[in-house]
């Protein structure tokens, strides 16, 4: 794909209106009272009563499928092969052999970016993955742009990423 005029000054816009450079500066004010913590209410575990035991036991059992299962389930919906996903995703036969091997495996955040899903699927992949996407980073801000505006061509995305002085994905 070559990139329009249009498609950059878009690009420009998206960033402009959704970039924050302070949202991870997080300030708290915290005044220490003697005995008075933010936790003091909690119950410690000797003190929970039998229904808050299985409230918590019922959020467990509650627990949604694990990357690991999403990833491949993804994967299989779309018909597609390994050799089609990692090559589309810009990785080698090996990651990807760890990643469909051990389910206990979270690849970093730019394979999972690198996958051309669409933006629910990979905000629900990142977040399974323990990511996000971060209004203070210009990358993430260009990934998530391409992706609403279903532009999978990794080399466009990278040359993108480089124009903006951000590191490509893989």
């Amino acid at each position: 794909m070559i990139l329009t005029n249009e498609f950059i000054q878009g690009l420009d816009q998206y960033i402009k209106a959704n970039y924050d450079i302070y949202s991870h500066i997080e300030i708290q004010v915290v005044t220490v009272q003697e005995k008075s913590t933010p936790y003091a209410n909690i119950p410690k575990r000797k003190e929970l009563t039998r229904n808050q035991s299985v409230d918590l036991q019922h959020l467990l059992d509650e627990v949604g499928d694990s990357f690991h299962e999403k990833l491949f389930e993804c994967i299989d919906s779309r018909g597609m092969t390994d050799v089609e996903v990692y090559k589309r995703a810009g990785i080698d036969r090996r990651l990807f052999s760890k990643i469909r091997s051990n389910p206990a495996y979270h690849p970093g955040k730019n394979t999972v970016l690198a996958l051309e899903l669409d933006i629910k699927e990979t905000k629900d992949l990142l977040a399974r993955a323990e990511y996000a996407f971060s209004p203070s980073n210009k990358g993430d801000l260009i990934v998530k742009y391409f992706i609403e505006h279903q532009v999978y061509d990794l080399m466009a995305l990278n040359f993108a990423l480089d124009e903006y002085d951000q590191p490509i994905l893989g």
